[in-house]
């Protein structure tokens, strides 16, 4: 390098010339006349500072194009290349960025100059990293000295941004990888923002960030199977052939980990350890829903601790929102049913919710305005709410959703039933909470799912009076629909709810005949003759006369089809209808009359039931379907 006059004139007292060309410095340079730098034949890359890549990477192809797609352009004034990745702790966003990025490096020409990791613990409040502590971190991985890095953050990510445009010039594109974010202030201070420089990031929440969105889903099961196949293979070899050998098995510990990477390759350990250990060993031990989030852990692995990290973060109406989303046990929540389970109005109540999304603890359904979560993510919620129960008054919000359901499915079956139908046990004018039939059908399609689960739960261990009524108000839209699986799950269980008497007798007897009306129409005649036993005894007991005769005249009727379609009758329900013509007699006339076609006395009775056939069973037992007057199985 040639001398240079200090004031920066020649001998001839012309002002000197400063250049410098052929590469980047972030050091001191000395101020000359001329100054001539001799580079390296080849640029040596900023840095490989990724974390390993995981050979058992499976289901994110789709992905990892996507977000190449977006990074790997660096076309000269477009916008930021950022793509930022969404999604619930243990989904695998951190996974798929290192896969993706890994990619990249592999592209010719793509990122010469090599990628930048920095994980920033946003959600851990012990090793949670400032946007200053990043970048000086970012800015030292680069070449720069600490004497040039200045303490200020506006001067910092001026610096830092300044220099991965230069390399970018320069030819040695670099590749940002900001991983685990939790706001957007943590995160924007790093982004580049030159339009060439490409940029990854990761959250738990959906950042508010100048960048191409992705929100992170869980595993299908094929790939959830793939997964756990693949890490057994990675650690005991390829003679490990559990997953092939147990496939059934394999698909059952997918489900119970809900396709969530984390649970399955938690799940996966768990069979390392013993290399005899079959995979329904560790699905028996997840089965059980009270512990299968204690179980899903080892060492320092845990889904529970993972999604404690998001929870804490919340505010305490947040938190007790979601601790209470909870109690419905179905498949997603619609907003206006997730406001029974506030204190707060609509506005405030959707407000909660988006947040909730946002930091994707909950998720948006299908359709606008129903909300999920996901199934160990409900576990979590569960747990949490069992231990504030007092606080959050757990009892009288879930029976305030319990009824919202009750009254709504009321009103809705209301305008189901039609002037042309026959007469039912229950006609009501239709309710104006619904403008048209459709609309009400419409509801029972979003919320069937829903109320079945309440029905079915009811007879578990969540106790609710109000499940009987409301099978009592589904079951016409079942038969609507011709929903025969859903049918039969939901008079099983209010036969189960009937012997345990679990409401009142009034209502147990109203909702008895309610089902079977729909029951007989389904052609389930002999289960709808079984319930209107039940319920008579029911509304004897509530002194219902009205309901009584209105269920033994359903009785007569559903006889007299048996007669004329089938002539089969089993002998326990001829027993237990000779009981109840002696128990009732007072719904039996004492006498015949010879001109009425249609006597019931005693001895009529006798008379119709000895025109049939009587065999060892037909009625449905656990585990069994029941008979159809339409089924082939029938006797005789």
């Amino acid at each position: 390098m040639a001398r240079a006059d200090p004031h920066g004139e020649d001998k001839t007292g012309r002002p000197g010339s400063n250049q410098i060309s052929g590469g980047v410095f972030f050091h001191a340079v000395i101020q000359g006349r001329d100054i001539t730098v001799q580079l390296p034949p080849q640029t040596t890359s900023a840095l490989y500072g990724l974390p390993p890549v995981s050979s058992a990477f499976t289901g994110r192809e789709e992905q990892v194009e996507e977000l190449l797609g977006t990074v790997a352009g660096g076309r000269p004034q477009q916008a930021v290349l950022v793509a930022a990745v969404a999604g619930l702790g243990g989904i695998g966003k951190t996974e798929l960025v290192v896969q993706t990025a890994s990619r990249a490096l592999k592209q010719p020409g793509c990122f010469p100059g090599g990628v930048l990791f920095v994980d920033m613990f946003g959600y851990d409040q012990e090793r949670w990293l400032a946007p200053e502590r990043a970048l000086g971190g970012l800015l030292r991985a680069l070449g720069v000295q600490n004497a040039q890095i200045p303490s200020d953050l506006q001067d910092l990510s001026r610096l830092y941004r300044s220099a991965l445009a230069a390399l970018a010039q320069a030819g040695s594109r670099v590749l940002v990888v900001i991983d685990n974010a939790s706001s957007a202030d943590q995160v924007r201070p790093l982004l580049p923002t030159d339009g060439i420089t490409a940029a990854l990031v990761t959250s738990r929440d959906t950042l508010d960030l100048d960048a191409r969105l992705y929100d992170l889903g869980t595993l299908s099961e094929s790939a959830s199977v793939d997964l756990l196949n693949r890490v057994l293979r990675e650690a005991r070899g390829p003679g490990d052939t559990r997953v092939h050998d147990e496939p059934e098995e394999a698909a059952a510990l997918a489900q119970l980990c809900g396709g969530l990477p984390l649970a399955l390759r938690i799940a996966a350990s768990l069979l390392i350890d013993y290399p005899t250990r079959p995979l329904s060993s560790v699905a028996r031990a997840l089965s059980v829903e009270q512990s299968r989030l204690h179980r899903l852990r080892r060492k320092d692995r845990a889904v529970r601790a993972a999604f404690e990290l998001s929870y804490r973060r919340l505010p305490s109406a947040h938190q007790r929102l979601f601790r209470l989303l909870s109690l419905n046990r179905g498949p997603d929540i619609s907003t206006a049913a997730a406001l029974h389970l506030s204190d707060l109005d609509d506005y405030g109540t959707e407000e909660l919710l988006h947040d909730l999304a946002r930091c994707h603890l909950i998720e948006p359904g299908i359709t606008w305005g129903r909300w999920r979560l996901h199934d160990l993510v409900r576990l979590y919620a569960s747990e949490l709410g069992s231990q504030q129960a007092n606080v959050d008054r757990r009892d009288a919000v879930q029976d305030r959703l319990h009824r919202h359901y009750v009254e709504t499915a009321r009103a809705a079956r209301s305008n189901l039933t039609v002037v042309t139908e026959p007469l039912t046990p229950l006609r009501e004018p239709p309710s104006p909470r619904f403008n048209s039939e459709e609309e009400a059908e419409g509801w029972f399609e979003q919320e069937c799912q829903n109320l079945i689960a309440l029905i079915i739960a009811a007879t578990v261990d969540v106790r609710s009076p109000n499940a009987i009524l409301l099978a009592a108000f589904l079951a016409p839209y079942l038969r609507w629909e011709w929903r025969f699986r859903d049918m039969r799950s939901v008079v099983a269980a209010v036969e189960t709810l009937a012997r345990e008497r679990a409401d009142s007798p009034g209502r147990m007897g109203l909702s008895l005949l309610l089902i079977s009306y729909e029951l007989d129409r389904m052609d389930y005649t002999y289960w709808a003759v079984d319930l209107l036993m039940y319920a008579i005894d029911f509304l004897c007991e509530c002194r219902s006369r009205r309901f009584e005769v209105m269920a033994m005249q359903e009785i007569h009727h559903h006889l007299l089809k048996i007669i004329r379609r089938v002539g089969v009758l089993p002998q326990e329900t001829a027993s237990k209808l000779d009981q109840l013509t002696l128990a009732h007699a007072h719904l039996v006339p004492p006498e015949h009359t010879e001109s009425d076609r249609t006597c019931w006395c005693r001895q009529c009775w006798m008379k119709r039931i000895g025109t049939l056939k009587l065999v060892p069973a037909l009625i449905s037992r656990p585990g069994v379907e029941p008979f159809s007057l339409r089924d082939r199985r029938l006797p005789g």
